[in-house]
Formats: structure tokens, sequence, C-alpha cells
């Protein structure tokens, strides 16, 4: 069962869902204000589309309503290059191409990973015999 169909079994009349995801296809990595390259997330990007499909149809099965909706840049940063480099192998579908790491190991503190994030506020509609 998608997780908001069960959020809307136990949320209050009325009651609202924040929901955060990052949806870049390409993350940025920079350094001293240059750019070293880009993460390949399109295996990432996937899964969020997938997800993406699940929302949309409990907002078309009267479930939920967009309340509202933003895009933002979140940046993350981080002063030890082999260990950012770590960081961005673990992260779930996200490719780190060869020369990339080797920029990243070798950059001068801080380094930044910028993605584009989108927030949603989800308002749970009342409905009728949800299964």
């Amino acid at each position: 069962m998608h997780a908001l169909r069960r959020l809307h079994a136990a949320l209050v009349p009325g009651g609202l869902v924040v929901r955060t995801q990052p949806v870049s296809a390409f993350a940025v990595v920079e350094a001293g204000g240059s750019e070293l390259g880009r993460l390949d997330m399109r295996e990432w990007r996937a899964t969020i589309d997938a997800a993406e499909r699940l929302t949309a149809q409990t907002i078309d099965d009267g479930l939920f309503s967009i309340e509202a909706e933003r895009h933002f840049v979140v940046a993350e940063t981080a002063d030890d290059g082999p260990e950012l480099v770590a960081v961005l192998h673990g992260w779930q579908g996200t490719k780190v191409p060869d020369e990339l790491a080797r920029r990243i190991a070798s950059a001068p503190p801080p380094m930044r990973v910028l993605q584009d994030v989108r927030l949603r506020i989800l308002r749970l509609l009342p409905t009728a015999g949800v299964a």
C-alpha cells in the first residue's frame, strides 16, 4: 500500500502532509565557487517520477489536494573531499563519475552539492469508504 494512503487513514480531517524530495537529475558539485562537475542522478529521478505517479493517483482519487508547491536549491556542504566522495557513492540512484570523484577528493574545502528540491504541502480531503 502506498504511504500516502496509510497517512490518509491516520490524519485528522484537514490534516497536512509536508513532502520534500530532491528532484535533480544532475546535481552540481562545486568548490571555491567553481563547478567541479555534476552527479548523475537520473536513476534517482526515475524513482521520484514513479513516486510522483503514485502521489498523483492519490490526488486523482480525492484523498489529498496540493495546498502549495515550491522549488528551491539545497546546498549540502562538506569539508573533507574523500569523505564527501564516500557519502555520494552511498546516495541511492546516484553515480559519481571517476573524474569527478578525483576532483572532489582533491578540492579545497568547503565543497557544496547543489540539489533542486520540491516541497509540497498536501491537505487531507475527507472521503467515504477509503480502503
